[in-house]
């Protein structure tokens, strides 16, 4: 965002019904912060809410992660003892879910305002307010990332989809309706209803990701990496990015593969760290590692910042 403060307050007058009012920055409390934080953002004070903020607009957003912001926060709110907020230009919707979670306070003008820091969370709504949909079930969430990394299910009927998954009619049927019901897929055609999705890839990412979680429904240990196991956490990340391998290898298995090992793992005690999933990762595997996007899914919320930073590049690098 080239600086300019004019759209930030205008929005916050807009939504609030306050007044801001321009202060001239404190430059000896910007002195203070150190140089690599300093020099990458342009720093304004303003009045609100009867409230001092110091508005923070950086100077090259995308090189700059959740995790730096939430830090940067920190640093600049025990130097200037009041809030500051962050102006974001515009934030792809998954990294949205991940600043909420640090409490990094922040506006997107014209869309949205986050300050926790003073309780204000508002939302421009056109027409009504919309209500965000549960979480996507573990089956509707795997076919959507089959349709993002290794086929596609446009065009399908649900027993097809079914004979493709290994999974019962039933549950294909469950998930997809409940992909229709919020907006991700349609259901076109008579009796054997077909898949359709509109959207591309790059869009239908944008609008599943909110919505889907980390797919680990619990850790267990074993010394014998269990057949059909796939590498996963950060053993995976090791392969994908440039973040190094960890001593202990992690592995991801389905809930039928854990219970037919059950009596070589242990919940505390082995070499190898076992992931057992939701749903089959090996649907979505790729050479024998987990696929990119359930892995971001697992570690988005790590609190290493070197992950964090990898996180994003595995969604980045992506190919459509």
């Amino acid at each position: 965002m080239r600086y300019n403060l004019k759209p930030v307050t205008d929005y916050l007058a807009e939504l609030t019904g306050y007044e801001v009012k321009r202060q001239t920055h404190a430059k000896r409390d910007g002195d203070k912060l150190p140089l690599a934080i300093a020099s990458y953002y342009t720093l304004c004070d303003i009045e609100f809410m009867e409230t001092n903020l110091t508005i923070a607009i950086p100077t090259k957003q995308d090189s700059i992660s959740p995790m730096q912001l939430a830090k940067h926060q920190t640093k600049m709110m025990e130097t200037f003892h009041h809030p500051v907020v962050f102006a974001l230009e515009s934030v792809e919707s998954y990294k949205i879910s991940r600043l909420t979670h640090a409490k990094v306070n922040f506006i997107i003008p014209g869309k949205l305002i986050f300050i926790p820091s003073m309780l204000v969370i508002l939302r421009e709504l056109k027409n009504k307010a919309k209500v965000m949909p549960e979480k996507m079930p573990p089956v509707a969430q795997m076919l959507v990332l089959y349709h993002l990394e290794k086929g596609t299910i446009d065009g399908l009927n649900t027993l097809e989809i079914a004979n493709l998954t290994g999974l019962a009619y039933p549950t294909i049927n469950v998930a997809l309706r409940w992909l229709q019901l919020n907006g991700i897929i349609t259901l076109v055609g008579g009796k054997q209803k077909l898949v359709q999705i509109i959207m591309s890839k790059i869009e239908l990412l944008e609008k599943s990701l909110p919505l889907m979680s980390s797919p680990i429904e619990r850790i267990l240990y074993t010394d014998i990496k269990p057949a059909g196991s796939l590498f996963a956490g950060e053993t995976a990340m090791g392969h994908y990015t440039m973040l190094a391998e960890p001593t202990t290898p992690v592995v991801a298995i389905n809930k039928a593969i854990a219970k037919d090992n059950a009596a070589i793992m242990s919940k505390e005690y082995g070499d190898i760290r076992v992931e057992v999933w939701k749903y089959a990762p090996t649907l979505l595997s790729v050479d024998g590692w987990v696929d990119r996007i359930s892995l971001y899914l697992c570690l988005k919320d790590s609190e290493d910042e070197r992950i964090q930073i990898e996180c994003d590049t595995l969604i980045e690098e992506m190919k459509w």
